[in-house]
């Protein structure tokens, strides 16, 4: 995990262990509940964070080997050239997916310290002193909270959805399918929604299911069209046509996606691609 992550992270435990001190009792559990998302994120972050390391070492390893198989290149060796070649192509999509994946974890995590720090100001300006009449009241409506029935605490969706996200990190891609396809199926009106679709389809994807990880990227756009994982649904799905020996679907894939979202990192490597298929 990067540097600048790992102090935002602090500095959100840090405000956090203050607004506990200082804040209002009723609000030290949903406190807690933020800091342990956000301790979740980080660890998942540290864990994705090796993961893309060793990734890029093989990376790096594998264009060694195919530099010096070329370099001695003899009659009857191209089909190990392509072997490798074909290796190289499938390190780089997964090193693509395991940034895509740290980068959403992290921008999630400075989304919630940002939140925390907002709760904490909102706890500590808006409580109504103890001993007054709206205390009491604030009192009594949270003794009343901690004695309902447990059946009506709410859960976090993003618990699941982290999960989710933990075990396909992990590469447990058959659990993950599972976890994110509960997940569309219990929270379809959440902001995650779309992310765990796309999850469903890069677990398909990462166990060489081709034709299912199409559907499943395909559901992305024409069920969350202005959803923010459309872009990458785009990209992934034309790269699932190539694998598929289906150049022209790709191509029109990636046309759509440069067209539709031009500004979008995706877009970039949509033109990359572009330029491959057109020259061969």
């Amino acid at each position: 995990m990067r540097p600048a992550s790992r102090r935002g992270l602090a500095a959100a435990c840090a405000v956090l262990a203050i607004a506990l001190v200082a804040g209002p009792g009723c609000y030290s559990k949903r406190f807690r509940t933020i800091e342990e998302s956000i301790a979740s994120l980080s660890r998942q972050a540290d864990s994705l964070q090796a993961e893309q390391d060793r990734t890029r070492t093989e990376l790096d390893a594998t264009r060694a080997e195919l530099a010096q198989t070329v370099r001695s290149l003899r009659a009857g060796s191209e089909t190990s050239v392509q072997e490798m070649a074909g290796r190289l192509e499938q390190l780089e999509s997964r090193l693509d997916e395991q940034s895509q994946l740290l980068n959403e974890i992290q921008q999630r995590a400075r989304t919630r310290s940002l939140g925390l720090d907002s709760t904490s100001v909102g706890g500590s300006s808006t409580a109504p002193a103890p001993g007054t009449t709206a205390g009491k009241a604030a009192a009594g409506t949270a003794a009343g909270a901690a004695t309902a029935n447990p059946s009506d605490v709410r859960v976090d969706p993003t618990a699941a959805y982290d999960q989710a996200v933990a075990d396909f990190t992990q590469g447990r891609f058959p659990l993950a399918l599972r976890e994110f396809r509960e997940f569309v199926g219990t929270y379809r009106a959440s902001d995650l929604a779309d992310n765990a679709q796309y999850g469903v389809g890069e677990s398909f994807y990462a166990q060489g299911q081709y034709d299912s990880a199409a559907t499943e990227y395909r559901l992305v756009v024409e069920t969350w069209p202005a959803g923010d994982k459309v872009p990458a649904a785009l990209y992934k799905l034309g790269v699932t046509y190539q694998k598929m020996n289906l150049p022209a679907e790709a191509k029109t894939t990636y046309r759509l996606l440069v067209e539709k979202h031009p500004r979008s990192g995706e877009a970039k490597l949509a033109n990359e691609r572009l330029r491959e298929l057109e020259s061969r």
